[in-house]
C-alpha cells in the first residue's frame, strides 16, 4: 500500500520537526558550553597566591620555642628569633613578648612592670636592635 500524499507531507514535518528540536538542542548546548568556559580558568592556569588560598598549614605546639610569662605560655616560631630572644636579658625580652605578642601599650607594661613608660620604649627599643644585628649575623 502506497502512502497518501497527504501521509507522506505529515511525516516529512514531523521529521523536520525531530530534526530542528536536535539542532537546536545541540546549539543550546553549545552556547552552555561557552558560557561555562568564559567562567571557567584552568587549574595549571591559576597563579601561586590563589593556590595557596586553597592550602593550609598544620602548626603544631613542638614546632614552636615556648617563653613562660606570668602565667601565659608564648609561643615563638622562628627558631632564630627565639635564640635572639634568649639571648636578650629577662626585662627586655619579658617587654619585647608583652608588647609584640600580647598586644600591650607601653604604659599597660610600665604598670605591670612597675617602672616608667620610657624605661619600657627605652628597653624596648635597644632589644629591637640587639634582635636585627643578631639576626643578621646569624642569618643563613
Amino acid at each position: 500500500m502506497n502512502p497518501s500524499s497527504f501521509q507522506t507531507t505529515i511525516e516529512n514535518q514531523f521529521d523536520y520537526l525531530c530534526k530542528r528540536g536536535m539542532e537546536d538542542e545541540r546549539i543550546d548546548y553549545f552556547r552552555h558550553l561557552s558560557r561555562i568556559s568564559k567562567q571557567e580558568v584552568s587549574f595549571s592556569d591559576t597563579g601561586d597566591y590563589l593556590i595557596n588560598q586553597f592550602s593550609t598549614v598544620d602548626h603544631y605546639a613542638t614546632d614552636l620555642q615556648m617563653f613562660t610569662l606570668y602565667g601565659l605560655r608564648i609561643g615563638v616560631e622562628s627558631d632564630l628569633l627565639s635564640e635572639a630572644l634568649r639571648n636578650l636579658t629577662n626585662k627586655k625580652r619579658n617587654i619585647i613578648l608583652l608588647y609584640y605578642f600580647l598586644d600591650m601599650s607601653d604604659s599597660e607594661i610600665a604598670t605591670l612592670l612597675k617602672v616608667n613608660r620610657s624605661t619600657v620604649y627605652r628597653h624596648r627599643t635597644s632589644g629591637l636592635a640587639f634582635i636585627k644585628k643578631y639576626m643578621k649575623e646569624h642569618a643563613e
